[in-house]
């Protein structure tokens, strides 16, 4: 078995450390979009809800697979694990039993998975005539952290597939590429613009508010000032009133 050390510049960590941290973080969105389908009453309303947590839910199972997939180019890499075919007498290639798995194919898996996995975000936050305000992340902070995650990863899968010339540009060259790998590829630039461009929209972290005086800060500006003591009494006199 022939050995094939990973190209320099391998990217495979930067891309799984994005997956799994994409992976990790959706876990506190779809708590709270579990809790809220709970919560609601409304038929319609909840059933908006129930389909957030669906595509949240697939999104999940298909960020399991891309990084299994992932840990499989991983592991055939280091073996040395790439398309070998079995041999003939002669030594000869043997074309009518299986050749072994390639690493690149599933590379090329991996980066359809993830943008899969945009698909399903951005079928949970499409909005509704309805219900339009029901498309926005209920943890955007999280959430934030699971679509630059997704981007990082899908940025380094597309310097692994450009390394290894398979990408639209390189099927169209005149290098030599492996037509089973080239065919229908696409680049996955529109996938990364489009999940930056779902965090600017369902990822609003509204700015913390400031912390207003305590009861003892209250009871101590009554007892320093005659006016505030009066101001404090009126409105006390006001909400008994009502």
């Amino acid at each position: 078995m022939t050995e094939q050390p990973c190209a320099e510049g391998d990217h495979l960590r930067t891309v799984a450390m994005g997956l799994v941290a994409a992976f990790e973080s959706l876990g506190a969105e779809h708590q709270a979009l579990t809790a809220e389908e709970k919560e609601t009453t409304a038929k319609e309303r909840q059933g908006t809800v129930r389909r957030m947590v669906q595509s949240i839910t697939d999104a999940s199972r298909t960020l399991v697979h891309a990084v299994n997939l992932l840990a499989q180019v991983h592991g055939m890499r280091a073996l040395g694990i790439g398309n070998q075919m079995a041999k003939d007498a002669d030594g000869r290639a043997y074309s009518p039993l299986f050749a072994l798995g390639n690493p690149d194919e599933l590379l090329y898996e991996t980066a359809s998975c993830v943008q899969v996995v945009a698909r399903r975000l951005s079928e949970a936050y499409q909005p509704t005539k309805k219900y339009p305000s029901l498309a926005t992340a209920r943890k955007p902070q999280e959430m934030k952290t699971v679509l630059s995650s997704l981007r990082t990863a899908l940025t380094g899968l597309c310097v692994e597939l450009t390394a290894r010339n398979l990408t639209q540009d390189a099927a169209e060259s005149d290098e030599p590429t492996d037509p089973d790998l080239t065919e229908g590829i696409v680049e996955f630039d529109e996938c990364i613009a489009f999940l930056d461009e779902l965090e600017s929209r369902t990822c609003v972290v509204l700015p913390a508010q400031a912390a207003g005086p305590t009861a003892d800060d209250v009871t101590a500006a009554i007892l320093a000032s005659p006016d505030i003591a009066r101001a404090a009494a009126a409105a006390l006199e006001r909400a008994s009133a009502r």
